[in-house]
């Protein structure tokens, strides 16, 4: 009886050892899940977490059920593309039940999977150590299974989903609470930014409908309203104003001096969607925070040019550019001064070469615009997120600041940057060459609540003695 009793002892000590084993060592599963790759895991004999692995960004975990079990899942793949659909139909619930449904089979096959592992390695164990009978290896088997379905089940039966509500960080992402408190107060100004902007944008029509009405300024009623605006850095505010402003103004072009995104990302590419809903040409000149991906989408926009070295002519204004050299790929690094320079000399080349002198030359960087100093009548920029307007040589060098306010990074600085566009207007010659006549500033403070407005006139426009540099 003793040995009876001692061999079947035996028996469930090795059918245990063996599940462990099998499960231990072969229990990770790989599955799909929308456009994430999950990679899902279980230890044994740990402190009853759940873990949650975010590389390269760390883990987040939580004490969420009783039984000495860890529940891991790391995110192993992101599908760019299906992520987009996955955010733009957040709010259908037909979809996210599916989400749902589809979570819960792959987690109904990790368990599957995990109970068949721990089947077969209470066999093996056994077969490993001399038992051969077929009746005490198929228990011992059945021993493995039923332990660890005895812990997966407790383990469900004291699940608390709500403990991740004071958890645990590892990594970079022990920032978290900072990450998510500043995420939710980023997120609260974008929306109240985005309410104010329409009335804003309404209130400074209505300043300039009294501007035009001062006789020292003369009158700006020119046959083309251009918009400079740059850097909008991913800032959905940013391009709600840059959209007021087309509509408010009757603006016929915008021109886009580049960093329209932060990272360069396919995801983040759709910043630009509402950029076809101006219904006017928009034309593009990537910046050192722009991409191939960036680019791509851009020219998928039925109204956008984008110009990465030429000159093209929309609404009979002729427009010479030429991309950043950091937008060839999906680096944001500012180039090198040779390489800058090397840029403005195939600007200056592009000119030249036309068959006709430009009205407009843009480039990101006023190092790439600069060269064009004195050879060019109007000439755009970006990238310092400081407005400026200067003349010098015979050239109007104006630099659209940031119509983005500078991103997420502006909300998170001490010192405010203001959303700023230039409006241009253009009028024609006797010649019907057209020359820039005036240029309106307009800035709009996020912390303020408030707007300032400049009208900057140029050549037979200025009236004598007007200082237009700055």
């Amino acid at each position: 009886m003793d040995q009876y009793l001692r061999r079947n002892t035996a028996l469930v000590i090795l059918a245990i050892i063996g599940m462990l084993t099998f499960v231990g060592l072969l229990g990770n599963f790989t599955t799909t899940i929308s456009a994430f790759q999950v990679e899902l895991k279980l230890m044994i004999f740990d402190r009853g977490f759940t873990q949650l692995e975010l590389p390269p960004l760390g883990r987040v975990r939580a004490r969420t059920h009783l039984p000495p079990l860890m529940l891991k899942a790391g995110l192993v793949n992101v599908n760019l593309d299906q992520l987009q659909e996955v955010l733009t139909r957040l709010e259908d619930e037909t979809f996210l039940a599916s989400l749902r449904a589809e979570a819960r089979r792959a987690v109904r096959i990790f368990v599957a999977r995990l109970l068949l592992l721990a089947f077969t390695g209470g066999i093996a164990a056994s077969l490993f150590f001399g038992e051969r009978e077929r009746k005490r290896l198929l228990a011992a088997g059945l021993t493995g299974m039923l332990v660890l379905g005895v812990l997966l089940a407790a383990s469900y039966a004291t699940y608390r989903p709500l403990a991740f509500l004071n958890p645990e960080f590892e990594g970079i992402l022990r920032a978290a609470p900072w990450m998510f408190g500043l995420l939710e107060e980023t997120l609260f100004k974008v929306k109240t930014l985005g309410e104010q902007l329409e009335l804003i944008a309404a209130n400074i029509s209505v300043l300039f409908e009294q501007v035009a009405r001062l006789e020292p300024l003369g009158t700006v009623d020119g046959l083309l309203k251009v918009a400079h605006v740059s850097d909008l850095h991913n800032n959905p505010a940013g391009l709600d104003l840059v959209g007021q402003v087309v509509a408010t103004f009757g603006v016929h072009l915008v021109i886009d001096t580049g960093d329209i995104t932060d990272f360069g990302t396919q995801i983040e590419t759709e910043i630009a969607s509402p950029i076809e809903g101006f219904g006017i040409p928009y034309v593009f000149i990537p910046g050192n925070h722009d991409s191939p991906e960036v680019i791509k989408r851009m020219r998928e926009i039925n109204n956008v040019v984008v110009i990465e070295e030429g000159m093209v002519t929309v609404r009979g204004l002729r427009i010479a550019g030429i991309a950043d050299p950091s937008s060839r790929d999906s680096g944001m690094l500012v180039a090198p001064d040779p390489i800058l320079d090397d840029y403005g000399e195939r600007l200056r080349r592009v000119t030249e070469e036309a068959e006709q002198e430009p009205h407009v030359v843009a480039a990101h960087h006023p190092r790439v615009a600069g060269a064009m100093l004195g050879r060019a009548k109007v000439i755009l920029t970006g990238h310092t997120h400081q407005l400026s307007i200067a003349e010098r040589g015979g050239s109007v060098m104006i630099n659209a600041g940031s119509t983005g306010a500078s991103g997420i990074r502006g909300l998170q600085a001490r010192r405010e940057t203001p959303f700023s566009l230039v409006l241009l207007h253009f009028d024609q010659n006797e010649e019907g060459e057209f020359y820039l006549k005036a240029g309106d500033i307009i800035r709009v403070f996020q912390f303020q609540s408030g707007f300032s407005l400049e009208r900057r006139l140029f050549g037979t426009a200025a009236a004598p003695g007007t200082d237009t540099g700055e």
